[in-house]
């Protein structure tokens, strides 16, 4: 049953591909075409070389506001989803920042950042982002220790709102911040590689592998047993999933010049 319902998600899943690069071919139609091969090049990067998806630049600003146990890092590129809120196919969830906790023989918890929000952004509104994406880290890794739970969409809906309203009292951002910021990372998305979500955990996974040994201080080992198993299955269960996110970035990407206009830009 459970290969079953994998197959079904991983079918819809190519679908929903299909309507993603048509809309997002129409709005990199909208640039300029240097900016537009400039936008594809660096898709094209990412995929060969996923793990080239992030880096250490432009995090000055925001250090200062992290726990000393996060690993910090950051992406030119921006990651998009089917949105949670409006389940339609052309309505994405646009992303600044992702973060994720990976067992690679121990914990490491990632927060990641798009450059060109860290460097637009006004320290109240990284606050903002960064004790958002904690405050949902904290939501997630309580139901890893009881259980992993698959949360339901209205659950993650709720959750995302929960948190976001804790994010907003926590770094007193105003109402005026908050649409500003909002303007913000539309526009950036615009202007930005776009990446699909499982793609963005892939290049992040093989990043951590391969960059490991830079970030062992900030390595946490399991509180048992229990959460070391989990760990483990986490892992493995993540490994086997490694060439589908890639496989439907690679999808995607060939959608994306297909849908654009070839004698235009050069793509062949």
């Amino acid at each position: 049953m459970q290969s079953l319902s994998r197959e079904k998600f991983e079918d819809e899943y190519r679908r929903w591909i299909k309507y993603a690069a048509k809309d997002v071919a129409f709005a990199l139609n909208q640039l300029k075409p240097d900016e537009i091969k400039n936008i594809i090049a660096k898709n094209e990067q990412y995929l060969e070389k996923p793990e080239s998806v992030f880096g250490t630049d432009g995090l000055g600003a925001i250090k200062k506001f992290a726990p000393p146990n996060i690993v910090l890092l950051s992406t030119d590129a921006v990651v998009f989803s089917q949105s949670i809120f409006a389940p339609l196919p052309g309505v994405f969830d646009y992303a600044g920042a992702m973060n994720r906790r990976y067992y690679l023989g121990s914990w490491y918890s990632i927060i990641t950042l798009n450059t060109a929000y860290l460097k637009e952004a006004s320290e109240t509104v990284l606050k903002y982002v960064l004790f958002h994406e904690m405050f949902q880290k904290e939501v997630y890794e309580e139901n890893m220790r009881t259980g992993i739970r698959k949360f339901t969409p209205e659950e993650k809906r709720k959750i995302s709102k929960e948190t976001l309203n804790r994010a907003i009292e926590m770094s007193g951002i105003t109402p005026e911040e908050l649409s500003g910021e909002n303007e913000l990372m539309l526009r950036i998305s615009w202007h930005s590689p776009l990446l699909l979500k499982p793609f963005a955990e892939t290049a992040l996974y093989w990043y951590m592998e391969r960059n490991l040994e830079e970030f062992r201080q900030y390595a946490e080992a399991s509180k048992n047993e229990k959460e070391d198993t989990i760990g483990k299955k986490l892992n493995s269960d993540f490994k086997d999933c490694l060439d589908f996110s890639t496989d439907i970035y690679r999808t995607f990407l060939t959608d994306v010049k297909k849908e654009l206009n070839y004698m235009d830009y050069g793509y062949t």
